[in-house]
Protein backbone atom coordinates (compact mmCIF):
# COMPACT_ATOMS: atom_id res chain seq x y z
CA UNK A 1 0.00 0.00 0.00
CA UNK A 2 1.16 3.03 -0.70
CA UNK A 3 2.69 5.57 2.16
CA UNK A 4 0.58 8.50 0.72
CA UNK A 5 -2.27 6.41 1.11
CA UNK A 6 -1.60 5.11 4.70
CA UNK A 7 -0.77 8.59 5.72
CA UNK A 8 -4.14 9.74 4.52
CA UNK A 9 -5.97 7.23 6.23
CA UNK A 10 -4.06 7.74 9.67
CA UNK A 11 -5.36 11.37 9.48
CA UNK A 12 -8.63 10.13 8.59
CA UNK A 13 -9.07 7.66 12.03
CA UNK A 14 -7.63 10.61 13.65
CA UNK A 15 -10.27 13.31 12.29
CA UNK A 16 -13.13 10.95 12.90
CA UNK A 17 -11.64 10.36 16.82
CA UNK A 18 -11.33 13.54 17.07
CA UNK A 19 -14.87 14.20 16.06
CA UNK A 20 -16.35 11.38 17.92
CA UNK A 21 -14.19 13.26 21.65
CA UNK A 22 -16.02 16.40 20.40
CA UNK A 23 -19.86 14.88 20.03
CA UNK A 24 -18.82 12.99 23.64
CA UNK A 25 -17.77 15.81 25.34
CA UNK A 26 -20.75 17.97 23.78
CA UNK A 27 -23.30 15.54 25.04
CA UNK A 28 -21.74 15.49 28.47
CA UNK A 29 -21.91 19.32 28.59
CA UNK A 30 -25.37 19.18 28.00
CA UNK A 31 -25.98 16.79 30.56
CA UNK A 32 -24.07 18.67 32.74
CA UNK A 33 -24.60 22.53 32.04
CA UNK A 34 -27.70 22.25 33.32
CA UNK A 35 -26.76 21.55 36.69
CA UNK A 36 -24.07 23.91 36.85
CA UNK A 37 -26.24 26.63 35.51
CA UNK A 38 -28.89 25.56 38.43
CA UNK A 39 -25.97 26.07 41.26
CA UNK A 40 -24.87 29.11 39.59
CA UNK A 41 -28.21 30.65 39.35
CA UNK A 42 -29.30 30.32 43.33
CA UNK A 43 -25.84 30.73 44.95
CA UNK A 44 -25.68 34.39 42.90
CA UNK A 45 -29.28 35.12 42.79
CA UNK A 46 -29.29 34.56 46.77
CA UNK A 47 -26.11 36.30 46.65
CA UNK A 48 -27.44 39.40 44.81
CA UNK A 49 -30.86 40.09 46.47
CA UNK A 50 -29.92 38.84 50.18
CA UNK A 51 -32.80 36.62 50.04
CA UNK A 52 -32.62 32.75 49.32
CA UNK A 53 -33.35 32.15 45.29
CA UNK A 54 -34.27 28.11 44.55
CA UNK A 55 -34.76 26.54 41.42
CA UNK A 56 -36.70 23.00 41.03
CA UNK A 57 -35.42 22.74 37.59
CA UNK A 58 -33.19 24.19 34.83
CA UNK A 59 -33.25 23.35 31.06
CA UNK A 60 -30.81 24.20 28.66
CA UNK A 61 -30.82 23.14 24.48
CA UNK A 62 -27.00 24.77 23.67
CA UNK A 63 -27.96 24.28 19.56
CA UNK A 64 -30.69 26.85 19.59
CA UNK A 65 -30.00 28.81 23.06
CA UNK A 66 -33.01 28.19 24.86
CA UNK A 67 -33.30 28.43 28.43
CA UNK A 68 -36.19 26.84 30.19
CA UNK A 69 -36.29 27.47 34.03
CA UNK A 70 -38.72 25.74 36.54
CA UNK A 71 -40.24 26.50 40.20
CA UNK A 72 -38.18 29.31 40.56
CA UNK A 73 -38.64 30.98 43.77
CA UNK A 74 -37.20 33.89 45.71
CA UNK A 75 -37.96 33.91 49.45
CA UNK A 76 -39.42 36.85 51.98
CA UNK A 77 -37.06 39.23 53.60
CA UNK A 78 -37.77 36.14 56.62
CA UNK A 79 -37.57 32.86 54.49
CA UNK A 80 -40.72 32.15 55.69
CA UNK A 81 -42.69 32.19 52.31
CA UNK A 82 -41.60 33.04 48.71
CA UNK A 83 -42.39 36.71 47.88
CA UNK A 84 -42.08 35.59 44.24
CA UNK A 85 -42.86 32.50 42.68
CA UNK A 86 -42.50 32.05 38.69
CA UNK A 87 -43.81 28.48 37.40
CA UNK A 88 -41.47 29.23 34.43
CA UNK A 89 -39.37 31.23 32.88
CA UNK A 90 -38.75 30.67 29.08
CA UNK A 91 -35.78 32.72 27.02
CA UNK A 92 -35.06 32.14 23.40
CA UNK A 93 -31.60 34.03 23.06
CA UNK A 94 -29.76 34.77 20.13
CA UNK A 95 -26.33 34.57 18.41
CA UNK A 96 -26.68 38.06 17.68
CA UNK A 97 -25.67 38.87 21.15
CA UNK A 98 -22.14 37.84 20.97
CA UNK A 99 -21.52 40.38 18.63
CA UNK A 100 -23.87 42.89 20.02
CA UNK A 101 -21.90 42.75 23.66
CA UNK A 102 -25.54 42.61 24.71
CA UNK A 103 -28.47 40.32 25.15
CA UNK A 104 -30.33 39.67 22.47
CA UNK A 105 -33.54 37.68 22.94
CA UNK A 106 -35.93 36.42 20.79
CA UNK A 107 -38.67 35.40 23.22
CA UNK A 108 -38.94 35.65 26.71
CA UNK A 109 -42.25 34.19 28.17
CA UNK A 110 -43.30 34.26 32.40
CA UNK A 111 -46.06 31.77 33.27
CA UNK A 112 -47.85 31.99 36.24
CA UNK A 113 -45.44 34.49 38.36
CA UNK A 114 -46.81 35.01 41.94
CA UNK A 115 -46.11 38.13 43.89
CA UNK A 116 -46.77 39.31 47.64
CA UNK A 117 -46.00 42.93 49.03
CA UNK A 118 -47.04 43.91 52.01
CA UNK A 119 -47.17 47.82 53.72
CA UNK A 120 -46.51 48.30 57.24
CA UNK A 121 -47.27 51.90 57.29
CA UNK A 122 -45.35 54.88 57.39
CA UNK A 123 -44.05 53.94 53.55
CA UNK A 124 -42.67 50.87 54.58
CA UNK A 125 -42.64 47.93 52.55
CA UNK A 126 -41.79 44.58 53.20
CA UNK A 127 -39.10 44.55 49.99
CA UNK A 128 -37.74 47.73 51.32
CA UNK A 129 -34.03 45.62 51.65
CA UNK A 130 -34.21 44.76 47.86
CA UNK A 131 -34.77 48.58 46.99
CA UNK A 132 -31.83 50.10 49.66
CA UNK A 133 -29.58 47.12 47.86
CA UNK A 134 -29.94 48.19 44.05
CA UNK A 135 -30.53 51.69 45.56
CA UNK A 136 -27.63 53.73 43.19
CA UNK A 137 -25.46 55.73 45.92
CA UNK A 138 -26.08 59.34 46.09
CA UNK A 139 -23.09 60.05 44.76
CA UNK A 140 -22.56 57.36 41.95
CA UNK A 141 -21.72 58.66 38.66
CA UNK A 142 -24.29 58.63 36.13
CA UNK A 143 -24.14 55.08 34.38
CA UNK A 144 -24.62 54.44 30.92
CA UNK A 145 -27.85 53.37 29.41
CA UNK A 146 -28.36 49.62 29.50
CA UNK A 147 -27.88 47.99 25.77
CA UNK A 148 -30.22 44.68 25.31
CA UNK A 149 -32.98 44.00 22.70
CA UNK A 150 -35.57 42.29 24.34
CA UNK A 151 -38.97 40.34 21.49
CA UNK A 152 -41.81 38.77 21.83
CA UNK A 153 -42.44 39.44 25.91
CA UNK A 154 -45.31 37.50 26.92
CA UNK A 155 -46.47 37.48 30.81
CA UNK A 156 -49.07 34.66 31.46
CA UNK A 157 -51.92 34.17 34.56
CA UNK A 158 -49.99 37.04 36.83
CA UNK A 159 -50.84 37.09 40.31
CA UNK A 160 -50.15 40.08 43.04
CA UNK A 161 -51.47 39.92 46.22
CA UNK A 162 -50.61 43.37 48.31
CA UNK A 163 -51.78 43.65 52.05
CA UNK A 164 -52.12 47.36 53.46
CA UNK A 165 -51.35 48.23 56.78
CA UNK A 166 -52.72 52.05 57.66
CA UNK A 167 -54.07 53.49 60.19
CA UNK A 168 -54.64 50.60 62.49
CA UNK A 169 -56.96 48.79 59.18
CA UNK A 170 -55.80 46.28 57.38
CA UNK A 171 -56.72 46.11 52.86
CA UNK A 172 -56.84 43.56 50.94
CA UNK A 173 -55.89 43.94 47.19
CA UNK A 174 -55.25 41.36 44.90
CA UNK A 175 -54.88 41.08 41.19
CA UNK A 176 -55.41 38.22 39.38
CA UNK A 177 -55.51 37.21 35.14
CA UNK A 178 -52.91 39.43 34.89
CA UNK A 179 -51.77 38.75 30.80
CA UNK A 180 -49.67 41.09 29.06
CA UNK A 181 -47.81 40.67 25.89
CA UNK A 182 -45.64 43.64 24.23
CA UNK A 183 -43.65 43.12 20.57
CA UNK A 184 -40.16 44.60 22.03
CA UNK A 185 -38.41 46.62 24.12
CA UNK A 186 -34.97 47.45 22.93
CA UNK A 187 -32.19 50.08 22.79
CA UNK A 188 -30.07 48.66 20.32
CA UNK A 189 -30.85 48.88 16.15
CA UNK A 190 -32.30 44.89 16.24
CA UNK A 191 -35.35 43.96 14.15
CA UNK A 192 -36.16 40.27 14.98
CA UNK A 193 -39.58 38.27 14.18
CA UNK A 194 -42.30 39.53 15.85
CA UNK A 195 -45.13 37.48 16.56
CA UNK A 196 -47.35 39.20 19.80
CA UNK A 197 -49.88 42.06 19.42
CA UNK A 198 -49.94 44.48 22.29
CA UNK A 199 -52.50 43.31 24.93
CA UNK A 200 -52.71 44.00 28.25
CA UNK A 201 -55.98 41.93 30.59
CA UNK A 202 -55.98 41.66 34.56
CA UNK A 203 -58.65 41.32 37.55
CA UNK A 204 -58.44 43.83 40.08
CA UNK A 205 -60.62 43.36 43.41
CA UNK A 206 -62.77 41.45 40.48
CA UNK A 207 -62.94 44.05 38.31
CA UNK A 208 -62.07 42.87 35.11
CA UNK A 209 -59.72 45.18 32.53
CA UNK A 210 -59.02 44.33 29.23
CA UNK A 211 -57.03 46.13 26.43
CA UNK A 212 -55.57 45.51 22.63
CA UNK A 213 -53.39 47.54 20.57
CA UNK A 214 -52.35 47.31 16.75
CA UNK A 215 -49.70 50.02 15.44
CA UNK A 216 -47.03 49.90 12.90
CA UNK A 217 -43.81 51.21 14.43
CA UNK A 218 -41.63 50.21 11.72
CA UNK A 219 -43.49 52.33 8.56
CA UNK A 220 -42.73 55.53 7.68
CA UNK A 221 -45.96 56.55 9.31
CA UNK A 222 -46.51 55.46 12.45
CA UNK A 223 -50.22 54.61 13.44
CA UNK A 224 -51.95 52.23 15.01
CA UNK A 225 -55.09 52.07 17.50
CA UNK A 226 -55.37 50.74 21.22
CA UNK A 227 -58.66 49.67 23.19
CA UNK A 228 -59.23 49.53 26.49
CA UNK A 229 -62.17 48.06 28.13
CA UNK A 230 -63.10 48.35 31.77
CA UNK A 231 -65.64 46.11 33.41
CA UNK A 232 -68.06 46.58 36.47
CA UNK A 233 -65.05 48.63 38.27
CA UNK A 234 -65.92 49.01 41.50
CA UNK A 235 -64.60 52.45 43.54
CA UNK A 236 -65.37 51.08 47.02
CA UNK A 237 -62.17 49.47 47.85
CA UNK A 238 -60.22 52.77 46.78
CA UNK A 239 -62.17 55.49 48.69
CA UNK A 240 -60.13 55.24 51.62
CA UNK A 241 -57.31 56.57 49.71
CA UNK A 242 -58.92 59.88 48.93
CA UNK A 243 -58.19 62.53 51.06
CA UNK A 244 -60.24 63.61 54.36
CA UNK A 245 -60.33 66.71 53.88
CA UNK A 246 -61.74 66.94 51.09
CA UNK A 247 -65.49 69.05 51.06
CA UNK A 248 -67.47 65.92 49.20
CA UNK A 249 -66.77 62.48 49.68
CA UNK A 250 -67.68 59.85 47.14
CA UNK A 251 -69.17 57.05 48.94
CA UNK A 252 -69.60 54.49 46.14
CA UNK A 253 -69.95 54.06 42.60
CA UNK A 254 -69.08 51.56 39.49
CA UNK A 255 -67.19 52.69 36.15
CA UNK A 256 -67.62 50.76 32.91
CA UNK A 257 -65.60 52.32 29.70
CA UNK A 258 -64.63 51.23 26.44
CA UNK A 259 -62.09 53.62 24.68
CA UNK A 260 -60.15 53.66 21.49
CA UNK A 261 -57.20 55.17 21.14
CA UNK A 262 -56.18 56.13 17.15
CA UNK A 263 -52.31 57.70 16.86
CA UNK A 264 -50.33 58.69 14.07
CA UNK A 265 -46.70 59.94 13.85
CA UNK A 266 -45.62 61.67 10.76
CA UNK A 267 -45.19 65.68 10.29
CA UNK A 268 -47.61 66.13 12.44
CA UNK A 269 -48.65 64.00 15.09
CA UNK A 270 -52.48 63.27 16.34
CA UNK A 271 -53.83 61.77 18.78
CA UNK A 272 -57.78 60.69 18.98
CA UNK A 273 -59.51 59.28 21.32
CA UNK A 274 -63.15 58.16 21.39
CA UNK A 275 -65.43 56.12 23.58
CA UNK A 276 -68.32 56.23 26.35
CA UNK A 277 -67.61 56.10 30.20
CA UNK A 278 -70.62 54.88 32.38
CA UNK A 279 -70.76 55.61 36.37
CA UNK A 280 -73.34 53.84 37.98
CA UNK A 281 -74.89 53.58 41.68
CA UNK A 282 -73.04 56.95 42.40
CA UNK A 283 -73.32 58.52 46.37
CA UNK A 284 -72.06 61.70 47.53
CA UNK A 285 -71.68 62.80 50.99
CA UNK A 286 -70.74 66.03 52.81
CA UNK A 287 -67.71 65.92 55.44
CA UNK A 288 -70.34 65.28 58.73
CA UNK A 289 -71.02 61.76 56.80
CA UNK A 290 -74.85 63.02 55.74
CA UNK A 291 -76.09 62.54 52.13
CA UNK A 292 -75.44 64.92 49.59
CA UNK A 293 -76.28 63.58 46.28
CA UNK A 294 -77.34 60.18 44.42
CA UNK A 295 -77.19 59.78 40.94
CA UNK A 296 -78.42 56.56 39.23
CA UNK A 297 -76.04 56.35 36.24
CA UNK A 298 -73.76 59.06 34.13
CA UNK A 299 -72.98 57.68 30.50
CA UNK A 300 -70.38 60.00 28.34
CA UNK A 301 -69.92 59.47 25.00
CA UNK A 302 -67.08 61.19 23.47
CA UNK A 303 -66.85 61.57 19.60
CA UNK A 304 -63.89 62.90 19.45
CA UNK A 305 -60.88 63.89 21.85
CA UNK A 306 -57.60 65.38 20.74
CA UNK A 307 -55.84 66.48 23.37
CA UNK A 308 -53.05 68.07 21.21
CA UNK A 309 -55.41 69.91 19.46
CA UNK A 310 -57.23 70.95 23.20
CA UNK A 311 -60.34 69.88 21.60
CA UNK A 312 -63.44 67.67 22.16
CA UNK A 313 -66.56 66.54 20.97
CA UNK A 314 -69.37 65.07 23.37
CA UNK A 315 -71.63 62.74 21.00
CA UNK A 316 -73.71 62.89 24.00
CA UNK A 317 -74.50 63.09 28.24
CA UNK A 318 -76.69 61.24 29.85
CA UNK A 319 -77.66 61.83 33.49
CA UNK A 320 -80.42 59.20 35.26
CA UNK A 321 -82.25 59.70 38.28
CA UNK A 322 -80.24 62.65 40.42
CA UNK A 323 -81.17 62.77 43.38
CA UNK A 324 -79.72 66.14 45.43
CA UNK A 325 -80.33 66.21 49.22
CA UNK A 326 -79.88 70.44 50.67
Amino acid sequence: MPFTTILQKTWLRRLLWAALLLLVLGALAWQALPGVLKSQIQSRGTEALGRSVTLDAVEFKPLTLELTLSGLKVASADGKAPQLAVARVYADASIQSLWSMAPVLDAITLEQPQLSIAHSGDGHYDIDDLLQRFAPAPDAPPTAPARYSFYNLVLQDGVVDFVDHVAGAERQHSLRKLNVSLPFLSSLESQRDVTVQPHLAFELNGSAFDSAAQATPFAQVRKGEATLQITHLDVAPYLPYLSASLPVRLKAAVLDSSLKVSFEQAATNKLLVSGAFKLSGIKLSDKAGGELLSIASVQIVVKALRPLEQSLELESLEVNAPTLVV
